[in-house]
């Protein structure tokens, strides 16, 4: 740190990393961002491999079949509906 003359006081993340645990990672409500509904047991949320998180109803919707690929609708990344997995809240 002495290298870089920055102080740790005034950085944004901490300069070591810490494992915090599985239990404190978590969220504990999720709104899909494209059809704006809360998540359920029905309807869970379900990260594409680029990392956006959408609902399974999202992603049925915008792949149409599980085996044909789609545009994540933040990025310009293409995906596969099988690809996807659920998100365990």
């Amino acid at each position: 740190m002495a290298a870089k003359k920055q102080e740790w006081q005034v950085m944004k993340q901490l300069p070591v990393p810490i494992d915090i645990g599985p239990e404190f990672q978590y969220h504990s409500v999720s709104v899909c961002p494209v059809l704006r509904e809360q998540s359920s047991d029905e309807n869970p949320p379900m990260p594409m491999p680029c990392g956006h998180v959408v609902s399974k109803q999202s992603i049925m919707k915008l792949s149409k079949s599980s085996s044909r690929s789609f545009k994540c609708p933040y990025c310009p990344s293409e995906a596969v509906a099988s690809h996807c997995k659920q998100l365990h809240l």
